[in-house]
């Protein structure tokens, strides 16, 4: 090994205590741009379905677009569990260090079975993201394209901290006051009014459910966002007020590109192929897989037309051990394609599709339902099933007499998506082991300008390594994590500090007194902070002054991590 590695081996062991293993080509040029395209809980038998639903529909479509680019597989996990949750998974991809479920980009706790090192004093420190480095160290601009709404574990590790993914009133005003330059999805419900102006504070245009909107816009930063929480299914979308994967991608990619010399970080996310696979939805998986590989199409247009951009395509973890094929399936090797993938390409609405028209009309139009958008008739064990469903607005049998349905036959007793899933997997020659994620490699796809790809099989942690190679900043991201959170009580040890309780369990600043009358207040999950007396602050008069990043606040530490530079902010 040359001494540079072994120096920078070294560094990461100190910094984040983990060590960098050596899977990665030896040369990696620069390049300008990096895209990174996470189809999310995809196992390879999801790649093979939505290959094979594309082939019948088109016998001369044998390959999807991502196809020419396969390279090799990855092994991800968390940093105490084989198999991962979507939050730490990509977190690693995004910081180069594995860490524990619900957590984004957030160093782990320790635990008596880790699969890597682990520094017990760095526990809940948030960890400098590749899109965050890009910004900060070199000007990048920063997209984020997604199905799901936009606090979502997976566009929250690329740009936020949180040891609880489910804290959306935390991660928000991260992505926003980072800021995110071109956000497109869903989530609307967690745009507040103050989150909207802090959009237009920073001259990013807000656009909420115009599709027409988002492709008039011609300006350099943009967030539009197109349901309030995620986007439908693909198959389920109007495309008159939804726009696709690939639609959403294409506009990032021209705008991010717009009067941009430095370059961009672009994360696209099929958000729904992981949601479909834990409904165990075969409709939904083969469908929003291609929706997803409509919009690697894009990207790879991109690519090879501006010949400085790397793109890498790698799900963060297998879901729900679908099987094309299963033990009721006799004779399996003689099965003609027509049986095996004739019905499911007929099939109009995915499980959630059929499941909104099941609320929207009566009872008695179930059967006419399923006959036309699934091409299956319902048998009186069907329609007991949905009958039973307490979600189903319209059963004949009244609420309290509903039985729901038994756990032995795998269904979520309330939920009527879960009765349609189990009622398409009845009909249709597909297998599944869990609702839950698996532990199995995932694929990866990738294109360099200059041919350095990734090959063979590659850890989770060579992902970043392999990234941050491509913009020359190895072995900074945990240099930059020290600088930009540092724990509060370390930046002002001179300093009396006190943490002003808010309405919520957000504190509402953290005070810190400077001088006998001049104090400084530091605001959560934004870069903002004043300074001044107490007359000052009620007048409203106090000093603004807005830090190098964030600062994040972490409960269960009673701690903001900031910029540990503050305070020559300060001083100047």
């Amino acid at each position: 090994m040359k001494l540079r590695s072994i120096l920078l081996s070294l560094a990461l062991l100190l910094s984040y205590g983990h060590q960098l293993y050596a899977g990665l080509p030896e040369k990696i040029a620069p390049v300008k741009n990096i895209i990174v395209m996470i189809p999310d809980g995809t196992s390879l038998s999801t790649i093979s379905l939505a290959r094979w639903y594309q082939r019948y529909l088109d016998k001369d479509k044998i390959h999807l677009n991502l196809d020419p680019l396969i390279s090799g597989t990855v092994l991800t996990f968390s940093s105490d569990a084989p198999i991962g949750d979507s939050a730490p998974t990509t977190s690693c991809y995004m910081t180069g260090m594995p860490s524990q479920s619900g957590f984004v980009a957030t160093y782990p706790e320790a635990t008596d079975h880790d699969l890597v090192p682990v520094n017990p004093e760095r526990a809940l420190q948030p960890l400098v993201t590749i899109l965050e480095a890009g910004k900060w160290l070199l000007n990048k601009k920063s997209g984020l394209v997604v199905t799901c709404d936009f606090t979502h574990a997976t566009p929250a590790d690329c740009s936020a901290h949180s040891y609880r993914r489910s804290r959306r009133d935390w991660i928000a005003p991260q992505m926003v006051h980072l800021p995110v330059d071109v956000m497109m999805g869903g989530g609307t419900a967690f745009m507040t009014p103050e989150l909207k102006n802090a959009l237009k504070e920073q001259n990013i245009t807000y656009i909420e459910k115009d599709l027409k909107a988002m492709h008039a816009f011609n300006g350099d930063r943009v967030w539009a966002l197109f349901d309030d929480y995620a986007l439908p299914y693909d198959l389920d979308r109007d495309p008159a007020l939804i726009p696709s994967l690939a639609e959403m991608t294409q506009k990032a990619l021209t705008i991010l590109n717009k009067n941009n010399k430095e370059g961009f970080f672009l994360m696209v996310e099929g958000s729904k192929v992981d949601w479909a696979a834990h409904a165990n939805d075969p409709v939904g998986l083969a469908t929003e897989m291609l929706a997803f590989d409509r919009a690697v199409k894009e990207a790879i247009d991109f690519a090879q037309k501006d010949k400085n951009t790397a793109i890498i395509i790698l799900s963060d973890h297998g879901n729900s051990g679908m099987s094309i094929g299963l033990q009721r399936l006799k004779q399996y090797d003689k099965v003609s394609d027509k049986e095996l993938f004739g019905h499911i390409t007929s099939i109009q609405k995915t499980a959630d599709g059929i499941s909104l028209l099941l609320n929207q009309t009566e009872s008695d139009k179930a059967q006419e339902i399923f006959q036309k958008y699934a091409h299956i008739t319902l048998d009186k064990e069907d329609l007991n099933a949905l009958y039973q469903c307490k979600s189903y607005k319209h059963s004949p049998i009244p609420v309290d007499q509903r039985e729901g349905i038994s756990a032995e036959r795998g269904l979520y007793s309330q939920d009527l998506s879960a009765v349609v899933c189990t009622i398409y997997r009845k009909y249709l020659p597909f297998g599944f082991t869990t609702h839950g994620h698996t532990g199995e490699e995932v694929l990866l796809a990738s294109y360099h300008p200059e041919g350095d790809n990734l090959t063979g099989m590659i850890l989770n942690t060579e992902i970043n390594e392999y990234l941050c190679r491509l913009w020359q900043l190895e072995g900074k991201l945990p240099l930059l994590t020290d600088e930009a959170y540092a724990p509060h009580q370390k930046i002002f040890a001179s300093y009396p500090t006190t943490i002003q309780k808010g309405k919520s369990d957000i504190p509402e600043y953290l005070e810190v007194k400077l001088s006998k009358k001049k104090k400084l207040r530091i605001y959560p999950f934004t870069p903002k902070m004043e300074v001044g007396t107490d007359k000052e602050f009620q007048k409203g008069t106090a000093q603004k002054i807005k830090a190098p990043n964030n600062a994040v606040w972490v409960d269960k530490k009673e701690t903001f991590y900031l910029n540990r530079n503050v305070l020559k902010l300060i001083a100047k």
